[in-house]
């Protein structure tokens, strides 16, 4: 992204990029994202182009930084704190509060742009990778039977098509029925199944 997120950020800069931020997502539920261009934004949100570049290279840079944005709201600052079957869980939780709260959002993106198109398949891979992450610092540290990434990496793919078929496929599910359907995907303690010098975090 052009804009250097790791700076501290001033007051100025945080109403500038929470106003192009909103204004894509609003765009993003009312047309397609190849319809929507950089003058429209600007108009949208009363900003001149010159602003807009000062922030972003083009909307694609635009719509990395709303994936962003939402995805902050699943980051998990305790991550340390958790054992692997509680980071999961929790992981996927915070998923689901994120699509079940901006159902309308969700649901006017999907309307206008499509379930296997680029833009969906970018952010699904924003979330996948953000898993992965978390669960590599969490998992990082133990002995398992299977080597740590392999798991990573089915725990990270399984969330999101647990999450897919719920919100994006629109396939009604409670949580509760959603736990299940992923202790049962996930293969419950085989799949958290540590060696024996290892010892779960508590």
């Amino acid at each position: 992204m052009k804009y250097d997120l790791t700076k501290k950020r001033t007051r100025g800069a945080q109403r500038t990029l929470r106003a192009f931020s909103q204004t894509m997502l609003r765009l993003l539920a009312k047309k397609p994202f190849e319809e929507i261009n950089v003058n429209e934004i600007c108009e949208f949100c009363d900003f001149p182009r010159a602003t807009f570049y000062n922030y972003f290279d083009d909307k694609y840079d635009l719509v990395n930084y709303c994936w962003y944005v939402l995805a902050e709201k699943v980051r998990i600052d305790e991550a340390k704190e958790l054992n692997p079957s509680e980071i999961v869980i929790t992981y996927f939780d915070r998923l689901y509060d994120l699509f079940e709260n901006n159902s309308e959002l969700v649901s006017g993106i999907l309307h206008h742009n499509q379930l296997s198109g680029s833009l969906v398949n970018s952010f699904t891979n924003y979330l996948r990778n953000l898993a992965h992450q978390i669960f590599l610092e969490v998992f990082g540290d133990l002995k398992f039977d299977i080597p740590v990434e392999l798991i990573v990496d089915q725990c990270s793919a399984t969330i999101l098509i647990l999450i897919e078929w719920i919100f994006l496929k629109e396939k009604p599910t409670t949580r509760e029925q959603a736990h299940h359907y992923l202790a049962v995907l996930l293969g419950d303690e085989s799949t958290f199944s540590m060696s024996d010098s290892s010892q779960s975090k508590s």
